[in-house]
């Protein structure tokens, strides 16, 4: 991979792809030739939606998210909440960390991108059916 566009148009393939979204509302910002950010939101065939924000960069032909915060959430109620805000300088994966439904403290997560979070939510569903 070595433009953003290229990246973007990996991100399309994989929601295209997906068994378990069943619509997609999403914006593709070019901020530089290997920046730039997407933004908007995935509607599940659960009726659960994830609302995301990620910026990213090409580096090195990889892409890696600078930024983000992804709301996976059912009527309006949280079910999981990745970002990077360095808001919990406590834990082990700071900056990056996962919110949980039910759970006071923030959970370790690695470094992720849209994909690797589309991934882990269609498990989540699969497993549900």
């Amino acid at each position: 991979m070595q433009t953003i566009d290229e990246y973007f148009k990996r991100i399309q393939d994989t929601i295209s792809n997906s068994k378990v979204v069943a619509s997609s509302n999403i914006e593709y910002v070019k901020v530089l030739e290997n920046e730039g950010y997407i933004r908007g939101t995935l509607t599940f065939i659960d009726g659960s939606e994830l609302k995301l924000l990620e910026y990213a960069k090409i580096s090195n032909g990889q892409a890696t998210a600078l930024r983000y915060r992804f709301q996976w959430q059912t009527k309006g109620e949280l079910i999981t909440r990745w970002n990077n805000a360095p808001h919990h300088p406590e834990g082990e994966t700071f900056p990056h960390h996962k919110h949980v439904k039910g759970e006071d403290k923030p959970k370790p997560s690695g470094e992720i991108n849209l994909i690797s979070v589309l991934k882990e939510i269609e498990v989540e569903i699969v497993s549900q059916k």
